[in-house]
């Protein structure tokens, strides 16, 4: 019965909260599900998965699915008293610690939070990144930035977008990218600072012969790479021939993307005229990427101010000079990177500018 109670107030927890999508299965009783089964389908399809009972089953059903801290859903487990609620992967990218906190109040339970930042009350970087919808480009570096602020040291920030707020303890703001622990950009997953990178070093000394340089030179090493959070403030004008295919689409997109640098992650929307809003190409590359796409009428796009590429072949098929400028500066961005064609498709870039805030939501 007390299994019973506590699936109850979990699933209840997602019912009053309209932002949830929430999925029950019982692993007792009539109609139970397999473990390992309802295991393996839950972790490809959800952002979290919720174990009532034992820790211990839950590790031992999720282990063989563990991948990637900046892929695996949230875990978390409640015991069947409903007294403690434990995350248990996935932390901080994944929401888990406050997942579990979330369940604890509902359920009258005690969250169990072991995060070494959580507990001594520092900055946790992958929790902001995280609430402030920016993507972790290389989550490696997240351990570097935790360790140093955890040993009490300072971390330098820079952002290509305006934040407010009091930052932290322990981080400073910086007007330089290349000196940064902690770059916030759309380039954040390009190398747009790798020559100041191999420029910054670190030395260790080494005996003679191995650089080619006397006993006791310092040899060279590149810097540490800073942690990139990417900002997902670029809308992507495109254009298509009818019925191009959604890999047509991927490859004009993904060449311009390396030709202005942006990591593709920073891409918040895909922008076209409504005559290709039914383009089974178009729409499925938009659902691969997991992004929308914003349709103008021609006469909407014709009004969009900003310097564009005419073409009077495009104004006569389609009512308009220019479609995937236009597009992208729909939203009122700045243009960043004007059309490439690629393939029977067009594509550019705007970038709008995203506020973030350190205050916490």
């Amino acid at each position: 019965m007390r299994t019973a109670h506590a699936l109850s107030d979990c699933a209840q927890t997602g019912e009053d909260d309209p932002g949830w999508d929430v999925s029950v299965s019982r692993g007792f009783g009539e109609g139970k599900a397999d473990l390992r089964a309802w295991t393996a389908l839950a972790w490809e399809a959800s952002d979290a998965l919720l174990f009532v009972g034992a820790a211990g089953i839950a590790v031992r059903a999720i282990a063989p699915h563990v991948a990637s801290k900046a892929n695996d859903p949230a875990v978390v487990a409640i015991d069947e008293a409903g007294r403690f609620a434990v995350p248990l992967l996935s932390g901080h990218l994944g929401g888990a610690n406050e997942l579990a906190q979330t369940v604890a109040r509902a359920a009258g339970a005690i969250p169990v939070i072991t995060t070494a930042t959580d507990v001594r009350g520092v900055w946790a970087v992958d929790t902001w990144a995280r609430c402030a919808g920016l993507a972790v480009s290389n989550p490696e570096a997240i351990k570097r930035v935790s360790a140093r602020l955890l040993s009490g040291g300072r971390v330098a920030l820079y952002s290509d977008m305006p934040i407010s707020g009091q930052p932290p303890e322990g981080v400073d703001i910086a007007s330089d990218r290349a000196r940064a622990d902690i770059v916030v950009s759309p380039f954040a997953g390009a190398n747009a600072d790798a020559s100041v990178c191999a420029a910054e070093t670190t030395g260790e000394v080494v005996p003679a012969g191995e650089t080619g340089k006397p006993a006791g030179v310092r040899a060279q090493a590149p810097a540490p790479e800073p942690l990139r959070l990417v900002v997902p403030c670029i809308v992507a004008g495109i254009g298509c021939r009818r019925g191009a295919c959604a890999e047509a689409i991927e490859e004009a997109f993904l060449l311009a993307c390396g030709q202005v640098g942006i990591s593709p992650s920073a891409v918040r929307e895909a922008a076209t005229i409504d005559v290709k809003a039914h383009e089974e190409g178009l729409l499925a590359f938009c659902c691969a990427r997991n992004i929308p796409l914003a349709t103008y009428s021609a006469e909407e796009l014709s009004q969009v101010e900003g310097s564009v590429s005419p073409s009077d072949f495009v104004r006569a098929t389609v009512g308009v000079d220019n479609v995937c400028e236009r597009a992208a500066l729909a939203e009122g961005g700045k243009l960043i990177f004007p059309k490439l064609a690629h393939g029977g498709v067009t594509v550019a870039f705007s970038k709008v500018t995203i506020k973030l805030s350190f205050k916490e939501r």
